[in-house]
């Protein structure tokens, strides 16, 4: 009769000691794919709903607040998170909106001159009363020409006021704005 044979002590490198193989193990963890493990997350989610464990969660039923953005330094974050909840908008936007309302401003003037000069040389017969249509219409053009400086310091003193990650305000030309006009 032979005897069961015990699993015998395993060496291991001479210099270290000896461990027994007989020693509990940890239950093995099945092996599962990646598919088999997002069938079991979502079995423990849904599992969690029926129960109720979501149901008093911190702003349940509103929409989740994105991380922290990467590339805002954490003191802005925090400065960005209390203007945004309080509804404010940072001064350099609103000062932003109203640089760009300006120019907006100045273009629907600038089109409307130009529109109104068309007629003007389209209804115009003597000479006389198109050389006056020609003068009023330089004049017009150098006043236009003189709010183009003052609208260029303005948006020159809001490109420094504003992050360098925002496009800058281009500085306005009154040939472009002419053109522009022309088109619309």
């Amino acid at each position: 009769m032979t005897k069961p044979v015990s699993n015998p002590p395993i060496r291991a490198h001479p210099d270290r000691r000896m461990q027994k193989t007989d020693a509990p193990q940890p239950p093995s963890v099945p092996q599962r794919t990646p598919e088999q493990w997002r069938d079991l997350i979502s079995e423990r989610i849904e599992e969690a709903m029926r129960e109720g464990k979501f149901d008093n969660l911190r702003g349940k039923g509103k929409p989740l607040n994105p991380a922290p953005e990467p590339y805002t330094p954490p003191e802005m974050q925090m400065a960005n998170s209390l203007l945004k909840h309080n509804e404010l908008t940072p001064a350099w936007i609103a000062d932003r909106n109203v640089v760009l309302a300006a120019i907006e401003q100045f273009r629907k003037k600038v089109r409307n001159g130009a529109s109104a000069h068309l007629i003007a040389l389209a209804q115009s017969q003597p000479a006389e009363e198109l050389i006056r249509i020609e003068q009023h219409w330089q004049k017009q053009l150098a006043v236009w020409r003189e709010e183009i400086l003052i609208l260029n310091h303005r948006i020159e003193a809001q490109n420094f006021k504003q992050p360098v990650s925002f496009l800058e305000i281009i500085k306005l030309r009154i040939e472009d704005e002419m053109n522009r006009a022309k088109r619309e």
